[in-house]
Order: C-alpha cells, then sequence, then structure tokens
C-alpha cells in the first residue's frame, strides 16, 4: 500500500499583514518552521510595545517540531524568537549574520546560553525524513540573507524571503539565479515570494547608487547631521561610517540595539571602520557639532527611540538646532506614518533639514518591484503560486501580476493568517483555518492583553473617564448627592451640563431603589442602567461619549 504523506503549509503571520513574518511547514511526522518575527502595534493597540504571532498550534504539536530557519536578520523576521524558544527548545538555523543578530535578542532575554544555535550557508541543505530544505543566496537591505527550496515528495516548493533583484549589490550578494532557474527546470510546485513592493512598477534601485546621494548630503550639510535608520541595515550603516570616513567626519552611535549590532558586525567581520573615527556624544561640544554624524535608532518614531527623544529635548547631550540635517534613511512601515510625521514636525520646528520618504528620500528599498517579481515567477516557472509578506492589497496585486504571467487563478492561493494551506499529489487548496489572534508583548505582560482591554484603552485615550460615586445611607436607604470625576473628558469644566448629569442619575437610583426596595437591589443592574443613560444624554447633548464607570457606595 502506497505511503500517503499529507503535507501542510500553515502562516501564523506575515500574510494580510506587514511585519510578524512566520510560516509552518508540516507532514506526517515532522514541522519546520520558517522566520519568526515581531510587528510594530497600530494605533488602536494603545500601551502594546510589539505584536507577536500566536505560538498556541505550535504547542500543541511541539514534538513534532525539528527546527526553526530563519531567512534574514530583520526584526519582522526575528524579533519573536525569544518568545518562541521559552517554550519549545529546538534548533535555529541561520546565517552568520543572522544569528549575530538573533544572539542579541537572545542575550536580552536570558536564553543565549540554552539556545541551539546553527549556522547555515548558501547551498547548503537540511534532510529530514519526509522533506529536506536547500537554501539560496538572495538579495535584500541586510546581508546574509537566504531563500529556501523545500524538497517534498510531491515537488518543490520555493519560499524567496524578502528579495530584491541587484544587478550591483553590495558585498556581491546576488540572487542565486542559476540555482532558481535549476529549480525551475527541475519543476517548481509551489512559488511562495514576497509582496512587499508589488505596487512600485519597473524596478528597485541598488543599494550602491545610495553612496553619492548619502555623501552629498551629508557633505552638504552646513551643520551637525544626525541619520537614523534600522540598526539591522548593515549595508547602510558601512555606507554612512563609509561616508564619514571619507569626508573626516567623526561618528557618534546612539541607541542600545545601534551599538550592539554595529559591535557585533565588526566583531564577525560584516562592518570595518577606524577606531579613530568614534566619537562620546558627552564630548560633542558646540564647536565640534558641525564635524559629527549622528548615528541612531528611531526611524519609525518609537516613543522610547533616541531620535524621539532628541527631537523631545529628553537627551542630555545633543539637541537639535538650525541648520541641522536630519536623515531618515529607512522607509515608513505601514502604521507608523503619523508617529513618524510627529517627530518629523517637532524636528522642523527647531529648525532642522530632514530628508525623509516621499519628499528628500535617502534609502532605497530592499524588495523586489514589479519587473523583478515577473523575473522571479519567470525564473521558477511554478504550478501554483502563493503570494506571501504583505498586506492584502499587495497579495491581490501580485496575484493579478500572476496572472498576466500565465499562471491559471484556480492555481493561485491567497492566504491569510491562520489559513491550512494542504497539499496533496492531486493539488494545493486551502482546507480550514486555525482559531489564532494577535499576542500583545506589553512591558513584561505577554499575551495577557485580550481585545476588549485595548478598546477599553482606545476609548479612554479617545474620548476620556468619568466615574460617578453614589453614596447610599446603609441604615435609612437614604441616597445622596452623587460625585463627579473626570479625566481626559473635554467637557469636564461644564458645570451645568455634569449637574444634569449628576441630577439624572440622582433620580434614576432613587426610582429604582422605590420600585424594587434596597433589600431586593441588584447593585449590578443599577450600574448598567445609570451607564446606559448617561452615556445615552451626554451623547446628545454635546456628542461626545465618554468611558463611564459607575460606583455605588454603602455609607
Amino acid at each position: 500500500m502506497k505511503n500517503i504523506i499529507d503535507y501542510k503549509i500553515i502562516p501564523l503571520g506575515g500574510v494580510g499583514e506587514i511585519g510578524k513574518n512566520m510560516m509552518v511547514f508540516e507532514n506526517n511526522s515532522e514541522i519546520i518552521i520558517v522566520d519568526a518575527g515581531m510587528m510594530f502595534p497600530e494605533d488602536y493597540m494603545a500601551g502594546i510595545d510589539f505584536v507577536i504571532p500566536d505560538f498556541s498550534y505550535l504547542y500543541e504539536k511541539r514534538n513534532k517540531i525539528k527546527g526553526i530557519v530563519l531567512t534574514h536578520g530583520h526584526e519582522d523576521h526575528i524579533g519573536a524568537l525569544p518568545y518562541l524558544l521559552r517554550e519549545i527548545n529546538v534548533p535555529v538555523y541561520g546565517t552568520r549574520l543572522t544569528l549575530g543578530l538573533a544572539e542579541n535578542r537572545l542575550k536580552e532575554h536570558s536564553l543565549y546560553k540554552k539556545a541551539k544555535l546553527v549556522e547555515i550557508k548558501p547551498r547548503d541543505t537540511l534532510s529530514f525524513s519526509n522533506f529536506s530544505l536547500e537554501f539560496f543566496q538572495v538579495s535584500h537591505s541586510i546581508a546574509d540573507c537566504l531563500g529556501i527550496a523545500i524538497k517534498t515528495a510531491y515537488g518543490n516548493i520555493i519560499h524567496t524571503g524578502d528579495f530584491k533583484i541587484d544587478y550591483t549589490p553590495v558585498n556581491n550578494e546576488y540572487l542565486d539565479f542559476y540555482k532558481l532557474s535549476s529549480y525551475g527546470e527541475e519543476g517548481v510546485l509551489l512559488l511562495m515570494s514576497d509582496s512587499t513592493n508589488v505596487e512600485t512598477r519597473g524596478y528597485t534601485p541598488s543599494e550602491t547608487n545610495l553612496k553619492e546621494s548619502l555623501l552629498k548630503a551629508i557633505t552638504t550639510a552646513p551643520g551637525m547631521v544626525l541619520v537614523t535608520t534600522f540598526a539591522s541595515n548593515i549595508y547602510r550603516i558601512q555606507q554612512i561610517l563609509d561616508v564619514c570616513k571619507k569626508i573626516g567626519k567623526k561618528v557618534a552611535i546612539l541607541g542600545k540595539s545601534m551599538e550592539e549590532n554595529i559591535a557585533m558586525a565588526r566583531r564577525l567581520g560584516y562592518i570595518d571602520y577606524p577606531q579613530s573615527i568614534i566619537v562620546s556624544p558627552k564630548k560633542i561640544t558646540e564647536s565640534k557639532r558641525k564635524n559629527v554624524v549622528i548615528l541612531t535608532t528611531g526611524s519609525q518614531g518609537e516613543p522610547m527611540s533616541m531620535l524621539t527623544r532628541i527631537a523631545n529635548d529628553s537627551y542630555p547631550y545633543i539637541s537639535i538646532k538650525e541648520t541641522d540635517t536630519v536623515i531618515l534613511s529607512a522607509s515608513i512601515i505601514p502604521g507608523n506614518e503619523k508617529t513618524v510625521t510627529r517627530v518629523i514636525n517637532r524636528l522642523y520646528r527647531k529648525g532642522a533639514y530632514v530628508y525623509y520618504e516621499g519628499y528628500e528620500d535617502l534609502h532605497v528599498s530592499g524588495h523586489a518591484a514589479q519587473e523583478e517579481l515577473k523575473l522571479m515567477l519567470t525564473l521558477t516557472k511554478p504550478k501554483y503560486f502563493m503570494p506571501i509578506h504583505g498586506e492584502f492589497r499587495h497579495l491581490v496585486h501580485h496575484a493579478a501580476l500572476a496572472r498576466f504571467m500565465g499562471i491559471p487563478k484556480e492555481r493561485i492561493l491567497i492566504v491569510e493568517d491562520g489559513n491550512i494551506v494542504k497539499i496533496t499529489d492531486e493539488k494545493i487548496e486551502i482546507d480550514g483555518r486555525l482559531d489564532i489572534d494577535n499576542v500583545y508583548i506589553d512591558g513584561k505582560n505577554i499575551g495577557g492583553i485580550e481585545e476588549d482591554i485595548l478598546a477599553t484603552r482606545y476609548k479612554l485615550a479617545q474620548d476620556g473617564i468619568i466615574t460617578i460615586i453614589i453614596p447610599i445611607s446603609i441604615e435609612n436607604h437614604e441616597i445622596f448627592n452623587p460625585e463627579v470625576i473626570s479625566r481626559g473628558f473635554v467637557n469636564y469644566k461644564n458645570t451645568e451640563l455634569l449637574e444634569k448629569g449628576k441630577s439624572l442619575v440622582f433620580n434614576l437610583v432613587r426610582e429604582h431603589v422605590k420600585k424594587y426596595g434596597y433589600q431586593n437591589l441588584n447593585w449590578e443592574n443599577i450600574r448598567n442602567k445609570v451607564r446606559k443613560e448617561l452615556r445615552k444624554f451626554l451623547s446628545k447633548e454635546i456628542g461626545e461619549s465618554p468611558l463611564i464607570v459607575p460606583v455605588i457606595i454603602e455609607v
């Protein structure tokens, strides 16, 4: 009897959204996890530091998990790794730089010593019972990036990881055209391809194109220069250091992640610079400001990042002045537009000149544009196609591009987080969905923040809160005049409005006591009634709907 092998692909993050990338490949006896990333919170996620995938499905099947493969070292691919390794102790496979970046994350969580980190290189293979993995080099905005060819009983699956086609890449890290075309000749059952830049026509510019632009911007700046980029963008950091060395500028490195990643990359040989160009921010005097470039974190407007602190005048050694130049050398991740814009506006108010995406842009993307995505489809010639890594609109546009390239609509799968993609010897199809949710990281609170708590936080932030305290005498059941405490409610000084509200609540509670009798009162029903009627009153009077907290005190 033929041994039937069931294969499944389950995205736990990274489809229908930017970030939180995580893909599960499963067969009868084994699971391989590809990436474990985090995502920045959206506006309504008040108080949340970041979001990670829901691992509950993996906890149930931990005995099947053979390893975690990291395609590259960006936070949206490795940021959730420490939280996964708290519960699942399996080997983590990645290139040298990727493991170095992961190591820094694991040390923050005191997990590095027990982690099993295994270095892999392009063209290496990992073999298991029912599938094997072969890795191929891709170009991106960070060094040491991999795509994966997963060989199954029914054919090859290609997972591109994040990629672009760069014909003049930094460090000569070319996309492995030969391997991809050989897979295409051999036969590709399914291509899973990066969709982030599918809305951009033409080609993505090379990273090397940026060096002259950075040189010009830094050289012509009349005052101090502050450059912010992702701390993991080792290529960009090297180019900034090269420019500063060339024109005789000193460099001050700010931000814990920036300092740690540069130190790690230098130790591993990915970054090279003379120590003589580095200066402590404490030693930057007024006379030396124009000879200094600050290299720091905060390209996404994170509240506690160095760029935001400097913009808010809350960093003791450096302040922004007129004639200073600030370069945001990173694309704005969807959802972060407001926070980034807020920081940019503060910088402009201080008289700085600001380079940022969409205006004076000193950044190139690490993701393939339309013509590069077409080339990937042409090289691999897949039977089935699944767009990954992008918001839902990106997936839809990439699916349309694949149809244009000749793949039939019925062989294109647009999936969302939790969908179960089943692979048999006959077809590939979506076959059910896991019940998964986002997991919110709030300081040290992991996964304990529910959607209703986030909704309450958002309402507090938007509309404020009114606490109405209703005293009732235990002895004679007399109802005293309620007291109102308001926070963050725009009309809190409107005495007449609040007096009307207090009177409404007083009469409502008095009637309730009179109707049911003190001994038969249901306090929760009274609180709900007060909440409902007071909200209705405020909405009618002023169109506002703050959070209302009724408190009944027996005195």
